[in-house]
């Protein structure tokens, strides 16, 4: 048994998990591990100017490969920095190893500078948090932490260093963690009563969440299972990632769940079966007069988070498990169970919902014509032109907020690994996910497209994509405010005749440019005003071998008695 420092122990199970990036941003108790990686040259440290940031990098790459990241933050207020993205990948379940430096054990007892218990802090928006205490407990703590990080359901999980963990000796060896215990299989039971409520259900619909797309081979047995029982599928507020491709006719888009349109209670009161799939169901934000879910249960869920299961609603059947293995066992037995006559009625909902998708893609057709020399660019146009710029193999990274519906209308994403959209409602994650994600598969180009407001959460991002040269391509929306708060404060004064003044909302006494501080980071930006010049400027950054910013001046308008309309439908008004 070899003996060795706890920091050089530090980098040899980093190099045993096969671990080729560290994100960070280092700081005086990140010393003994800084130290340690100039001895392995195979581990890069990348470093990031703001936390949130490096946070994101970690978010961006953990999802792209599916395999854990590795983040190193400075002690306590480092940590807190990156609380922001690391809420996002805790709700979305981003399987990242967090790790902060911490003071000398022997002063804890004293607070020293900077000395917080983060063990408790990160307690909150992890998986498990735990804190190294001695050099013999590094190997042991890290495989665990790869461990718990990579077992669905994945999540992030944080481990707090110690200096005299990094700097002590003892006798160690070093093992990796094994990944290959995950394909759990369902209950037999579980699925014949799914099956069974599934093959007498008259009206179904199926919800899709994060889950999904982290089994790898789940989205094609979403779209089997809607085809099998006639069911539109939907999921709520964003599509994070592809769980079910997109062009498929039954596929009808996402709903808002903050403010929940009254549509869609009405499309679940009149379902008979409500299937959930990897989804935290119907999680709201603003309260409604009724739940979404009312009345007997009626409602299947599958998933590999039994907390997530009856959480929140009863239901008539719940199957724990791997979601991929307990969609094709799901399938296999729905198809010896429906009869002929149940073939055929879901065949019939099935073209009913592809007329229904075919409508409200010409809906969006129709807006966007009327809308199409519009300067400043509206929404709709501004989502075509990226369409038609995106090369069939680049991976698209949203965190476009009030433009997202559009975009979603405009582009297919058919293939897994070609979405990635900001989960959890903390905003600017994308500006350092694209980065993670741009090194995750370095040869397919990266595009971001990024709200003006959220971009300035994180906007430090600029100086790693150019130091590094990471070719990510920026799109920035500029609408010149917070648009998405003032949509919301439509919707809040509903049934009133108060005029918002929308204070603290816009950018209006210093207008954001982009290009300017692009340029201030070495990269080379465009702004875009005419509509008709989009296009090209598109496709002329995008795949560049540098990082480029592409800054499109947005319209700005929002229709209140449309957000009115829906919001006040809530209240018969």
């Amino acid at each position: 048994m070899p003996r060795m420092t706890g920091k050089r122990a530090l980098v040899e199970m980093l190099r045993a998990e096969k671990v080729p990036y560290v994100f960070g941003n280092p700081g005086t108790t990140e010393l003994p591990f800084m130290d340690a990686l100039q001895d392995a040259p195979g581990i890069q440290y990348i470093t990031a100017l703001f936390e949130g940031v490096a946070a994101g990098m970690a978010d961006g790459y953990a999802r792209a490969t599916q395999k854990p990241s590795f983040m190193n933050l400075h002690i306590s207020v480092g940590v807190a920095n990156a609380i922001a993205v690391i809420y996002n990948a805790w709700r979305g379940g981003t399987p990242m190893v967090i790790t902060a430096g911490q003071a000398d054990s022997s002063f804890h007892l004293h607070s020293p500078t900077l000395y917080s218990n983060m063990v408790n802090v990160m307690r909150e928006y992890t998986k498990w948090s735990g804190e190294v205490r001695h050099p013999w407990d590094v190997p042991s703590m890290i495989r665990r932490a790869f461990k718990i990080a990579s077992t669905p359901p994945t999540g992030p999980v944080f481990l707090s260093l110690t200096w005299d963990a990094m700097n002590g000796e003892d006798d160690i060896d070093i093992e990796p963690s094994i990944h290959d215990y995950f394909r759990v299989r369902p209950d037999i039971q579980a699925i014949k009563k799914a099956s069974n409520i599934l093959s007498k259900s008259t009206n179904p619909i199926i919800l899709v969440g994060d889950r999904v797309s982290q089994s790898p081979g789940a989205p094609l047995l979403v779209a089997k299972l809607a085809k099998q029982i006639g069911a539109p599928v939907y999921a709520p507020t964003t599509l994070s990632e592809v769980h079910i491709p997109t062009s498929d006719p039954h596929y009808l888009g996402t709903f808002e769940t903050s403010w929940m349109d009254h549509k869609l209670k009405l499309r679940i009161d009149k379902a008979d079966t409500v299937v959930t799939l990897g989804i935290d169901a119907l999680i709201q934000f603003i309260p409604t007069p009724e739940r979404p879910f009312t009345g007997k249960p009626k409602i299947v869920h599958l998933d590999s988070s039994d907390w997530a299961i009856q959480r929140s609603y009863p239901v008539a059947a719940g199957i724990l498990s791997d979601i991929k293995t307990g969609l094709e066992e799901l399938t296999a037995a729905l198809s010896s169970s429906l009869n002929a006559d149940t073939k055929k009625k879901a065949s019939s909902r099935s073209a009913a919902i592809s007329r229904e998708k075919l409508e409200l893609k010409e809906n969006f057709l129709v807006r966007a014509k009327d809308k199409w020399s519009n300067q400043p660019i509206s929404s709709e146009r501004f989502a075509i032109e990226m369409a038609n710029a995106l090369p069939k193999d680049a991976i698209f990274c949203d965190d476009s907020i009030t433009n997202r519906g559009n975009l979603m209308n405009a582009i297919t994403f058919d293939e897994p690994g070609s979405l990635f959209a900001q989960r959890g409602g903390s905003l600017g994650s994308a500006m350092g996910s694209a980065l993670g994600i741009k090194l995750a598969d370095p040869k397919r180009p990266v595009v971001a497209v990024v709200g003006d407001g959220t971009a300035m959460y994180a906007i430090q991002a600029l100086w790693t994509a150019s130091a590094y040269n990471i070719p990510v391509t920026y799109v920035f929306c500029n609408n010149g405010n917070y648009k998405v708060l003032h949509e919301g404060m439509a919707r809040y004064l509903t049934g009133t005749e108060r005029e918002s003044e929308y204070i603290g909302m816009d950018f209006s006494r210093l207008p954001l440019d982009f290009v300017k501080m692009a340029a201030a980071f070495g990269i080379d930006g465009v702004r875009v005003d005419n509509p008709d010049d989009l296009g090209a400027v598109l496709k002329n950054a995008i795949g560049a071998e540098r990082p480029r910013v592409v800054e499109v001046m947005m319209e700005n308008d929002i229709d209140p008695d449309r957000l009115q309309g829906q919001w006040g439908s809530w209240f018969r008004l």
